[in-house]
């Protein structure tokens, strides 16, 4: 009788995590629903045979959550798909039918049963069956978690397990997660051969019967409760006294130390709030004798000369300016419920950006490339004469100095969008070096505002190594990748001369200075690529953050757990933990130069985004090494590559060995370069 209740535990343990994989899967497909549309909207008509790819499987939902359930079909020309309840009734109320996906809203018990997906394709249709069961997890009531029991030797130990959920769940007893079995000594079931004599009793209604107690059973026991819906698990402490020295019973139990401890909290908090206050007053009170006081009353002056000169206009104009920026109208008509003007307020009040404010009428040639995260990005011409005059430059009687700009819009409203926006700007802000564009200024008087970034004539990394690629590499290229690559980047154009193993070597050696950079800082970069890169007429690599997300790099990236994401350069720390750190952006420039050296081509371009996904969570994704690449260069990548951060070299370490590579590249073409002149001369 107990070892059939063992493996009908078993049993109901392993479908449970089956049933949290699916679960987890369905999650997965959920995200990617609009590439899977966007696959099927462009197949081809085919010959092929009508099949499910793959074939839909049966699945268990949580009770009152949502789900998924795809049917997806290849072959044939225009298949339909669609979903019937018990072969050809229609769905339920709450269950829908959208492109072959059943979706589950809100999930009841009425929902569950056999529902048939069916396929048709002129004369031709298929089915497949499926089961949907609605379950609700386990959750032990009892014993509560960290509950403790004191008994003296010799007593008799009642400890009850009790749970619910549906399927019923069964449940078992374990000391330090060890199982109690029968094979152990002294245990024995409630109904076994030997239960009248043993010791250590299991009882049908899941209680743990320890009889004359000795200090050796105090341990740690774990009630586990198990059902189709997964597993649950709480533990209690026993402790066996000698005869005589059984503590008093504490009225308070866990429910009076976590009232200690929630109060101990609290006034933890408050003298901290406490201190801070104190500290910024004393800070306040020292800025005013040192005369920063008299600093911000004159500053107060200027502004309202500005607002006298700009009041003169206000009849032509519609909107009040002040200091060359909107006012919020907050006493005509009421405050800006905008988040975007909120910051705009914010950073006004706290002067952190005004020595960055630049008028967006010094912007022209405005030229769109595509939407990033906060909105469209685009590329301008801007006289940097006029803005060192901005800034009080002696520059006035210079003639104009045109550059190019990246502009970056923010019209998201989102908190998420918001910070990373500020995260950027005070990313470039912060940087100044040879190899990172450099914050030219912030366009914040009106909306949207406007990150202005340098820019370069010969645009981004990914285009200029893409031209560098011969028709015959490209076609191999694109046969290899088939479907991953979008239409619009299938066009090679005229091929331009290819990258020699020192210029490879040197894109290299800049990329590693730019990101040590930001190591140095202790700032990470997030989307290292040769897209968020650019390079100058004098082949000097500039690490930039374009990040054309909904653009003409959108294949480039992926939505996971409501983010967008570069998945294929990220670590795996990254994507499923959302640990960012020096760490991961060693593993983004890594990939960076694996770009470099392959011609730009879309890493693992044979894979699908699910498909990297699922290597990256089970520790399989490998990358490859290039043939043209060095082995010096190879090796670092490698450890760059690892799964562990800890294994992962430091950005010196990088920035050592990538200019040691780089001069022995030099060096080797210099001795080439006289032996070819020696034999000429001869």
């Amino acid at each position: 009788m107990w070892l059939v209740r063992d493996v009908l535990f078993l049993s109901l343990f392993l479908s449970g995590l089956g049933s949290t994989f699916a679960i987890e899967d369905a999650v997965h497909h959920s995200v990617h629903r609009v590439r899977s549309h966007k696959g099927r909207r462009h197949r081809a008509a085919n010959d092929g045979k009508l099949r499910f790819e793959p074939e839909p499987y049966s699945k268990k939902l949580e009770l009152n959550s949502s789900g998924k359930i795809h049917c997806k079909v290849a072959g044939g020309v225009t298949p339909t798909v669609q979903w019937y309840l018990n072969d050809n009734d229609p769905l339920p109320e709450g269950v829908t039918s959208t492109n072959g996906t059943l979706v589950v809203v809100d999930a009841a018990r009425r929902h569950a049963g056999k529902y048939t997906c069916r396929a048709v394709d002129g004369n031709h249709s298929i089915s497949a069956d499926i089961t949907l069961d609605i379950v609700v997890s386990p959750r032990v009531i009892e014993p509560s978690s960290g509950q403790q029991t004191h008994v003296t030797v010799g007593d008799t130990v009642v400890l009850n397990c009790r749970a619910t959920g549906d399927p019923h769940p069964t449940t078992q007893w374990d000391r330090n997660r060890t199982m109690l079995k029968l094979q152990q000594e002294g245990v024995d079931v409630e109904d076994g051969a030997n239960a009248s004599n043993a010791r250590v009793l299991l009882l049908n209604n899941g209680t743990l019967l320890i009889k004359n107690a000795t200090e050796r059973d105090s341990d740690r026991y774990g009630c586990i409760a198990g059902n189709a819906a997964g597993l649950a698990r709480n533990e209690l402490v026993l402790t066996v006294h000698p005869e005589g020295e059984l503590p008093p019973a504490e009225s308070t139990g866990v429910g009076g130390k976590a009232v200690v401890v929630s109060i101990s909290v609290a006034a933890a908090y408050m003298l901290l709030v406490l201190a801070l206050m104190f500290y910024c007053r004393r800070r306040r009170l020292q800025r005013r004798q040192r005369g920063e006081k008299e600093e911000l009353e004159m500053a107060e002056g200027r502004e309202k000369l500005v607002e006298e000169e700009e009041e003169k206009q206000k009849i032509g104009n519609g909107a009040p300016l002040q200091n060359g920026r909107l006012l919020p109208h907050d006493r005509d008509s009421g405050a800006d419920n905008s988040e975007v003007s909120g910051v705009s307020r914010a950073s006004k009040k706290s002067g952190h950006y005004d020595h960055l404010t630049v008028p967006r009428t010094l912007l022209t040639e405005l030229v769109t490339l595509g939407r990033g995260e906060f909105g469209e990005v685009s590329i301008a011409k801007i006289d940097t004469c006029q803005v060192k005059k901005l800034r009080n430059k002696d520059e006035s009687g210079s003639e104009p100095i045109m550059m190019h700009v990246l502009v970056k819009a923010l019209t998201a409203k989102d908190e998420v969008q918001l910070a990373e926006f500020r995260r950027q700007l005070d990313l470039f802000s912060r940087i100044r070096h040879e190899n990172i564009v450099r914050l030219i200024g912030l366009c914040n008087e009106a909306e949207p505002h406007y990150m202005l970034l340098e820019h370069t004539e010969w645009g981004d990394l990914k285009n200029f190594l893409i031209a560098t690629r011969t028709a015959e590499e490209a076609e191999e290229y694109h046969s290899r990748a088939g479907t991953a690559l979008p239409r619009a980047a299938r066009a090679p154009a005229a091929p331009a001369p290819p990258l020699s193993h020192q210029h490879r070597a040197l894109l290299s050696a800049h990329l590693a200075a730019a990101a040590a950079r930001l190591a140095a800082k202790r700032l990470t970069h997030r989307d290292i690529a040769a897209r968020n890169c650019v390079l100058t007429s004098t082949l000097t690599l500039k690490l930039s953050y374009p990040a054309l997300s909904r653009g003409p790099d959108s294949h480039e990236y992926y939505k996971y757990h409501d983010q967008v994401i570069p998945l294929r350069w990220l670590p795996s720390e990254a994507v499923l933990e959302g640990e960012y750190s020096t760490k991961s952006d060693v593993y983004m420039f890594a990939a960076t130069v694996w770009e470099i050296y392959t011609k730009a081509e879309l890493p693992f371009c044979k894979l699908n985004d699910n498909s990297v996904l699922e290597r990256l969570k089970a520790g399989s994704l490998e990358w490859p090494v290039p043939d043209s690449m060095p082995d010096a260069l190879a090796n670092l990548l490698k450890r760059c590559w690892s799964s562990s951060p800890t294994d992962r070299p430091q950005f010196s370490e990088i920035c050592e060995e990538t200019a040691a590579i780089l001069q022995k590249i030099t060096a080797d073409d210099a001795a080439r370069d006289s032996d070819k002149e020696a034999d000429s001369t001869q």
